[in-house]
């Protein structure tokens, strides 16, 4: 389902439904014609001059922020959006920056990125050729400001999604479970679900709607957020989610997870030991080791805080992974910057497996939402018997120990990711050295990309919460 954002002409699109553009659009012709809305002669001297959208039909500011989860098939083949980027982007369009980031996504090699100086008419034509093109290796997760010019590139990664993986079984096992009336209301838990936020949209890992089954739907109520943090800041996690609670101050629970590694990784070098050591196959013809022959391999014991060292070199190193779990007081919205036992819990699954009070704040989490849902099922229905549900029992499906299990298991599946893609870019000949990915030389200042323009007042002025592992993270050479 397409939805037209109010402040940016452009559609913010998610992963539920195959897009049908109008009647009138055409989709053919990408060199010649400037995205719907904008002025053809949007340079940064003169600013932006939003019009009407084709989408939206409604006048629109220029300091809004976007969030655009991209809906493209999955395939390892990426030449096909190689060659959109050589044939068919118009050099008079001053479009380096889609150039830049097209040849980025072609063949993604970090997993957060970050562009600045990134007109709208470009970001317009960087959608439109993803949306248009059917070979691209992953689903990309983009940001875009439309007042500060930065776009943000969020990819998948193993580690990110394990982290999270279990928090949404857990949580959305215990709510099925609940015996709520099925024909009256509709709970529903959502991976990459876009939400309205004061200055755009944004798309949390995992949302939980409820709505009435029945009728128009006139309400959609968000009880439960979670995101998870791999590769960003701790401070950009920690800010979009307080943005969420503003926008849904009724939600309930809300849980942050942060997946930290010790280091930056980086690939090894030409002449190093890892180059001579995993070649594989012949002189005459490289052949990457499997996952059971490369994992074999390590030289570190498997167990938590241990570096993956293969061939000298570190090819994962998870330290920390850390959880974040609020509920919502009687008093008034969540605030994430307080720590007040009451309402905020905070455990670990990586490096000590500490998660008892994390179980007991979900648990009360998911208490609240019960009785939220039979408040919602008396709005709707009044004559209706909800005690059984009131009185039901909530037990959050936790297993932490088979949790940290997994991942582990996903740092071996990391390590040996990472070593398949250096293994690519130093033996496949196949491959055009001229289509090497573009790395902006500010990538390391992440943190201020969502926090400028903004001018929406915030609900709290302490700090933001922050990893509790004050490791040094060591520049990887």
């Amino acid at each position: 389902m397409s939805t037209p954002h109010p402040k940016c002409p452009y559609e913010i699109r998610s992963n539920s439904a195959q897009q049908t553009p109008p009647a009138n659009h055409k989709t053919s012709d990408l060199t010649k014609r400037a995205p719907q809305g904008l002025s053809p002669e949007d340079s940064p001297e003169k600013g932006l001059e939003f019009t009407e959208s084709s989408f939206g039909k409604q006048e629109v500011p220029d300091d809004a922020p976007v969030a655009v989860q991209l809906h493209v098939p999955a395939s390892t083949d990426s030449s096909s959006l190689r060659d959109v980027c050589e044939q068919s982007i118009d050099p008079d369009d001053s479009t380096s920056n889609v150039r830049r980031v097209l040849n980025y996504l072609s063949k993604p090699h970090k997993n957060y990125m970050e562009f600045r100086g990134v007109r709208a008419r470009e970001f317009g034509l960087i959608e439109q050729t993803l949306n248009e093109t059917d070979h691209v290796s992953t689903k990309p997760r983009l940001t875009y400001d439309c007042n500060t010019r930065i776009l943000i590139i969020i990819m998948p990664s193993v580690l990110r999604e394990a982290s999270f993986d279990d928090v949404k079984d857990f949580v959305g096992d215990s709510i099925k479970a609940l015996p709520y009336d099925r024909a009256v209301i509709s709970p529903k838990t959502h991976m990459s679900w876009s939400l309205e936020i004061p200055d755009g949209v944004v798309i949390p890992d995992m949302t939980v709607s409820v709505t009435a089954l029945e009728g128009p739907t006139e309400v959609v109520l968000i009880p439960f957020v979670g995101e998870c943090a791999h590769t960003e800041t701790d401070k950009h996690v920690f800010e979009m989610v307080e943005k969420v609670i503003l926008a849904h101050p009724d939600t309930i629970c809300v849980v942050v997870v942060l997946a930290r590694e010790a280091a930056e990784y980086a690939a090894p070098g030409k002449d190093s030991t890892a180059s001579k050591v995993l070649h594989g196959g012949t002189d005459s013809s490289p052949k990457p080791l499997s996952l059971k022959e490369f994992i074999n391999l390590r030289t570190t014991p498997r167990s938590f805080g241990e570096p993956i060292i293969i061939a000298d070199h570190a090819w994962c190193h998870l330290s920390s992974v850390e959880y974040f779990v609020w509920v919502r007081g009687d008093d008034g919205p969540i605030d994430i910057r307080s720590e007040d036992p009451a309402h905020m819990a905070y455990g670990t699954l990586v490096p000590t497996l500490d998660m008892d009070a994390v179980t007991e704040m979900l648990n009360r989490g998911l208490a609240k939402i019960r009785d939220s849902f039979v408040t919602f099922q008396k709005q709707l229905v009044p004559d209706l018997d909800c005690t059984a549900l009131a009185e039901a029992h909530v037990t959050s499906f936790t297993d932490w120990h088979n949790a940290s299990k997994r991942i582990m298991s996903a740092s071996d599946i990391t390590a040996h990711k990472r070593y398949l893609a250096w293994h690519r870019s130093l033996f496949d000949t196949t491959e055009n050295s001229d289509h090497a990915p573009y790395v902006p030389s500010q990538e390391e200042e992440p943190e201020h990309a969502i926090a400028e323009g903004s001018k929406h007042k915030l609900a709290s002025t302490f700090e933001y919460p922050s990893s509790r592992f004050k490791i040094p993270r060591a520049t990887a050479t």
